[in-house]
């Protein structure tokens, strides 16, 4: 018996574009037999439409685009996208399963492990650092933790293991790869929570910084569901490889089915960046294929300086916790042109 699926992401004016155009032509090339799947793209936000351009290229991959105004309530937080375009597409799109990604994707094999068994409703993969998660009641953080734990009405404790660093930490799943069985509610759930927790103004030590991820992440705990996890080669941190534990390392790209690229085609530099990390045959169809596609879009316009200033930013937000306020990334904004 076949079972419908369906692909879900957000596509906004800019950069988004090229990011899922590049994803849906993986999808369409490379994912075998789910090539055909339907993906169904949203603009969830008030605001100027994507190019006539994009336009035209998704509905030659047969990407159904709609620019909804979905998310209003929180229109500048624009990570908010995620929980109010999946709960909307669970109540809107006739499938078994829906599959959401974040637009920094693309795929090199069949994600067969999209096609969830019958007594999994979730699958999702550990976060691939810390962050703002939390080792347990000792951590800085797990007051915040707590705070969620308390107000979604978590009774059970979950761990995972962090592909960075194989550190045990209170369950928190990356929100940019989400497989869930649509009659679960999962994804509803997800936004009925996540609008509870932004209405209390409950938020990490850093701000609003994942507030969308830790409340999927407490949403699952909450709701006791048997989390299954994707292999360490769907949605591979591509940027992290060096950072990753051996456990959590690929060899080469031949075992990666999709990648997670971040912010790393976004720059000039970006074929010295893949050059650094030692999985590519130069010569394969598929590294050839990708970076085509990377020129083909325009994505790497943006040059190694603004790298440098978001790094910096990092550094001001953690600095923050101690009450140092301090704004070197604003100054060099203000004085550099990049």
């Amino acid at each position: 018996m076949s079972i419908s699926i369906a692909f879900i992401v957000c596509t906004e004016p800019g950069r988004l574009e090229g990011q899922s155009l590049l994803l849906a032509e993986s999808i369409r090339k490379f994912c075998g037999n789910l090539k055909d799947t339907p993906i169904y793209s949203f603009h969830p936000r008030i605001g100027e439409p994507i190019s006539i351009k994009t336009r035209k290229e998704f509905d030659v991959l047969e990407v159904i685009h709609q620019q909804i105004p979905i998310n209003t309530k929180f229109s500048d937080y624009y990570l908010a996208n995620k929980p109010l375009v999946c709960a909307y597409a669970e109540q809107k799109i006739d499938a078994e399963i829906l599959v959401f990604l974040d637009s920094d994707k693309c795929f090199f094999a069949t994600p067969e492990e999209f096609l969830l068994p019958l007594n999994c409703n979730v699958r999702v993969r550990p976060e691939y650092g810390k962050g703002i998660g939390s080792t347990g009641s000792q951590d800085f953080q797990d007051e915040y933790w707590k705070k969620l734990y308390n107000i979604l009405d978590v009774k059970h404790e979950i761990f995972v293991n962090t592909p960075i660093g194989n550190s045990k930490i209170r369950g928190y799943w990356n929100s940019g790869l989400i497989g869930v069985r649509r009659n679960a509610g999962i994804f509803q759930a997800w936004k009925d929570n996540f609008e509870k927790v932004m209405y209390l103004k409950v938020a990490p030590p850093q701000g609003n910084y994942f507030v969308e991820q830790s409340v999927l992440s407490a949403t699952l705990a909450s709701m006791e569901e048997n989390i299954s996890h994707f292999s360490p080669f769907y949605s591979y941190p591509l940027p992290l490889h060096n950072r990753l534990s051996k456990e959590f390392k690929i060899n080469s790209i031949e075992q990666i089915v999709s990648i997670h690229y971040f912010n790393m085609f976004f720059y000039t530099d970006w074929q010295r960046q893949l050059e650094r990390i030692n999985i590519f045959d130069e010569f394969s169809e598929k590294f050839q294929w990708l970076c085509e596609g990377i020129a083909r879009h325009n994505m790497g316009d943006k040059s190694a300086f603004h790298r440098h200033v978001l790094n910096i930013r990092k550094i001001e937000a953690k600095l923050h916790k101690f009450n140092l306020n301090i704004k070197l990334s604003h100054w060099l904004e203000n004085n550099f042109k990049y």
